[in-house]
């Protein structure tokens, strides 16, 4: 067994070696020519920084490996599972601030300020003020006309979530100065550094809150992203022991396109999506019973749809997340057909209860706006030309990339292996995105736009590591291997600046 351990981990490594030198090198293309190639970084990190970024990765290896362990000596106590579940909440939330410290300058933490501020990697905090933040519910009752006239890109193609939640937070930072004032003071000198060129860039003052509002935002997106670890453990949990939940959790932090893309809203996703996955299984699985069994199932399917509903606000791509939820549900054998559908239907009373919350509040139809967003997701693709095949190809690498090709190592080998012990969700998900791909619903980026789907892909990485008999050390040697492929892409490409 400790030889096909190390067989694997030297695959990874000669992965990730020929990944990141190839990459330096270009002779992996990053992209398909003529239609849409990520572009490289024209700076490299300092020595200081990538020691760093190295040593911030061999720490959380550590604390990864130390879990592991210990959560392998069986135990009645829920709060001690719980305890360590929490600390890898914290610790992620640490390597996350970590990792970009030690990129080369500008690509550093400035890109929290620089993400949210410029109007071609985003532009929702520039609509929040200049157009929504005088009246918000007005604005929110007038988006089914608004939309129709928007672009294909990144604001015709969404629900008014973010823009929302940037006129609200802006107008809580106006209102409630002090907390401006804290925001602003505990910045990191690399953030307050970029609004300061912002504004020499702009000639024109950022006022101190809307500093603190885009600086807010980015944390936000950071303990979302990070925090995503939670759910991702529950969601293995439901089908496997704490050794092998604690594995897939672990490595969830380190994925290449989580931290390369922060602080966009994408990568906060996963907490949502993970979410109702992890309810949904659980509501499932709990059986119905006289007293609070029943209500406890129906309440954490209402909880799912809600979930679900709520990102809906913010993005369709909760759309393929519901078909998952709902062929989890299906897939639970341990469950009657009666009860599964039962438990669907409490799903979609949670869904339905906060759209139909959501149209009473804002006055503005769902079902309009969703109709001309995926409208505006057609033309993008009748105006930017992508070759159906090269993409239907090269997705698959690009999520693979986006993962971490130790975690997809370690997943595989899951999956070739006994599949009765590989959790449902890993089967449901890599189903649904196969149909995605093969449909041509994303030709390109799926990095930044499939990290929604990424949870479910995880649950399978503890199984392959322990199906060889990988212990502690298998674990903190994947942690470092997937580590440094996030720092050796965060060192080349750049992802989230206007191109």
């Amino acid at each position: 067994m400790n030889r096909k351990i190390d067989l694997a981990l030297a695959v990874s490594a000669l992965l990730v070696a020929g990944l990141v030198v190839g990459v330096y090198s270009r002779d992996i293309p990053l992209g398909v020519a003529g239609e849409w190639v990520w572009p490289l970084v024209g700076a490299r990190p300092s020595l200081l920084g990538v020691i760093l970024g190295v040593a911030g990765v061999a720490a959380y290896g550590g604390y990864a490996a130390l879990g592991f362990r210990a959560l392998g000596v069986p135990s009645r106590r829920g709060f001690r599972e719980m305890s360590w579940v929490a600390g890898l909440v914290g610790s992620a939330v640490l390597l996350q601030v970590v990792i970009p410290m030690s990129a080369a300058d500008e690509y550093d933490l400035t890109k929290w300020a620089y993400v949210h501020y410029f109007r071609g990697s985003t532009g929702y905090y520039e609509i929040a003020r200049e157009q929504a933040s005088a009246d918000p519910w007005k604005f929110l009752a007038d988006y089914p006309t608004w939309i129709q006239a928007q672009d294909p890109y990144h604001i015709g193609t969404h629900p008014p979530g973010l823009i929302a939640m940037h006129a609200a937070l802006l107008a809580a930072m106006e209102r409630h100065r002090g907390a401006s004032d804290v925001l602003n003071a505990a910045m990191p000198p690399s953030v307050t550094s970029a609004f300061r060129q912002l504004e020499v860039l702009h000639q024109k003052t950022i006022p101190r809150a809307d500093r603190a509002e885009i600086y807010l935002v980015s944390l936000i997106t950071l303990l979302a992203c990070a925090g995503t670890v939670a759910p991702l453990y529950l969601l293995a949990r439901e089908s496997l022991p704490p050794q092998l939940a604690w594995a897939s959790a672990a490595f969830w932090p380190l994925a290449p396109a989580l931290n390369l893309f922060q602080p966009l809203a994408d990568s906060a996703y996963p907490l949502l999506s993970a979410t109702a996955l992890a309810t949904a299984a659980w509501s499932a699985r709990l059986r119905p019973s006289p007293g609070s069994g029943a209500w406890a199932s129906a309440l954490l399917a209402v909880i799912s749809g809600v979930v679900m509903a709520f990102g809906m606000m913010f993005t369709l791509a909760f759309l393929p997340i519901g078909l998952i939820v709902a062929l989890v549900v299906l897939a639970t054998r341990s469950v009657s057909w009666p009860r599964r559908f039962q438990v669907i239907a409490w799903i979609g009373v949670g869904f339905l209860a906060f759209v139909g919350s959501a149209w009473l509040a804002t006055r503005a139809d769902p079902l309009v706006v969703w109709r001309w967003n995926l409208y505006h997701h057609a033309r993008f693709y009748l105006e930017m030309h992508r070759s159906y095949l090269a993409w239907v190809l090269v997705n698959p690498v690009e999520l693979a990339v986006a993962m971490g090709l130790p975690t997809v190592v370690w997943c595989l080998t899951g999956a070739f292996g006994d599949r009765r012990y590989v959790p449902r969700a890993f089967w449901c998900g890599l189903g649904v995105l196969t149909l995605a791909n093969l449909t041509g619903r994303n030709l390109g980026e799926v990095a930044r736009l499939w990290m929604i789907f990424l949870p479910p892909l995880f649950t399978a990485a503890g199984v392959g590591l322990t199906r060889l008999g990988g212990g502690p050390r298998a674990v903190f040697v994947t942690v470092v291997l997937i580590g440094l492929q996030t720092l050796g892409l965060q060192a080349l490409i750049q992802v989230v600046y206007p191109f």
